[in-house]
């Protein structure tokens, strides 16, 4: 084995001990806020102890994760009680979504992902990159503590805004009153916000004081982020990796649909056990083996069948791929088409191709509603997963996806505000108006109600911004 160019292959972000000590303490080591002896602060301590089965599921969802972003908080000078971020912004999983389309562990919105450097395209969204979305809020953190030297007003304009928190000084200051965060007058999530930051913090720091069991980890990171030469499929690297299709996917969400984005970043966070052999057969894998894409714009004459033929693929391969429910194109339309000797791999988008992901022949006397019954899911769901209406006529021969929802789909909740309609709440999602209204029962969608709560179905692939 050439180890230094495994090495170079396989890049170990983080040096980290070979010794497993406790994360625990270690993260305790590195708190930098200081204590603060406040009543809401003791509030919520008390009020995490008394949920520890509550405490131990996050902590186990967020275990791939934790060392690889304490090590970077580290490398930042920044204080360690910011881990505690991930798990009241999204509870530590990288594929939340609020209604307001904030994403990711740090539930970045678009518009401060795009001012604080986080890359997102038709391929990939940073807010839901490990490593990248905690390198922006490491920046986005060092901002705002730039501007008010202290980590609690830093954690309050996180929660509410530089700009209500700067207003809330003002109005103190004009009224000679003390400026410090238990002194000001903020929106109420935003005065539990940081207490429970806190809180939390300090469950992590003595979890003896507060009769709390934490699982143990190590400070060594898991996970290490492994170079890639250029785009790869996730099934391709699925296999090379020798591990399930689904826990790449676990380990690197910020992908879109089934291969890495061509323009990078050229990386995938892998188990530190299988990313040495990774990288050995990554670099054996000749390039002729590798899917290629392109993005093609549709000209006069143009026909999936003559485009499956020029790029070496299939008519299917296009149509999953690009999401056509027929075969038509339109002049202008820009088409993603994978070619090489595994496009066939891409046929369908990476959050289909999982060991749950079922079919079902439709039969003679079989409805939409009978099918939907027999599998134990919504009829929105089935037509939502099959590109069709509740009124679509289905027939006997037909293939239908009865899947479970994909890895990247949440629910989110919408209140209808004043002067809202059906249709504009759909686009703001990205889903069709059918299905808001069959996932809440409207007999009369035309007539949304200001003060109306809404359950919408959102995949997050669909909502990178771009």
């Amino acid at each position: 084995m050439n180890v230094r160019r495994l090495l170079a292959a396989a890049l170990f972000l983080f040096a980290g001990t070979t010794q497993a000590n406790d994360f625990w303490d270690e993260l305790a080591d590195h708190y930098g806020i200081g204590s603060h002896d406040h009543e809401d602060v003791r509030y919520w301590s008390d009020d995490f102890a008394s949920r520890p089965h509550e405490i131990r599921t996050l902590v186990r969802r967020a275990e791939p994760y934790l060392a690889v972003i304490a090590r970077q908080l580290e490398t930042a000078s920044m204080p360690a009680e910011l881990i505690c971020i991930p798990f009241l912004e999204s509870g530590f999983d990288p594929n939340a979504f609020s209604s307001g389309t904030a994403a990711g562990l740090w539930q970045f919105m678009p518009h401060t992902a795009d001012r604080f450097g986080i890359q997102r395209s038709w391929w990939y969204d940073g807010r839901r990159d490990i490593i990248a979305s905690t390198e922006a809020a490491i920046r986005y953190l060092a901002y705002l503590h730039d501007i008010y030297d202290d980590w609690l007003l830093t954690l309050a304009a996180y929660n509410a805004g530089e700009g209500r928190v700067r207003r809330a000084i003002t109005r103190n200051r004009k009224a000679g009153r003390p400026t410090d965060f238990w002194s000001l007058d903020l929106p109420p999530q935003t005065e539990a916000y940081v207490p429970r930051i806190l809180g939390l913090a300090e469950i992590f720091a003595r979890p003896d004081a507060f009769n709390v069991t934490l699982p143990a980890l190590s400070t060594v990171p898991q996970t290490i982020a492994v170079k890639l030469p250029g785009q790869l499929g996730l099934p391709q690297a699925a296999k090379l990796a020798d591990m399930p299709l689904t826990e790449v996917q676990r380990l690197n969400p910020a992908f879109n649909s089934f291969a890495t984005d061509p323009d990078g970043p050229h990386r995938l966070l892998l188990p530190a056990d299988k990313a040495g052999a990774f990288a050995l057969a990554l670099k054996a894998l000749p390039a002729s083996e590798r899917v290629s894409w392109s993005r093609h714009k549709v000209q006069a004459g143009d026909t999936l069948g003559e485009l499956a033929e020029d790029f070496d693929t299939t008519v299917s391969v296009i149509r999953s791929i690009n999401k056509l429910s027929g075969n038509q194109i339109r002049i202008g339309q820009v088409l993603m088409i994978p070619s090489g000797a595994n496009a066939a791999i891409a046929s369908l988008p990476a959050s289909q191709q999982t060991a749950g992901a079922r079919i079902y022949k439709v039969r003679m006397g079989d409805s939409l509603w009978s099918i939907a019954r027999r599998h134990d899911i919504h009829v929105a769901d089935l037509t939502r997963w099959n590109r069709m209406s509740s009124r679509s006529v289905i027939r006997p021969g037909q293939v239908l996806l009865v899947t479970s929802p994909s890895r990247t789909e949440r629910t989110v909740y919408y209140t209808v505000r004043s002067g809202d309609s059906l249709g504009g709440i759909a686009r703001r999602y990205r889903v069709r108006a059918n299905d808001i209204a069959a996932m809440n029962d409207l007999a009369t969608p035309d007539r949304l109600r200001p003060g109306q709560r809404l359950k919408i179905r959102v995949d997050v692939a669909d909502h990178s911004g771009v």
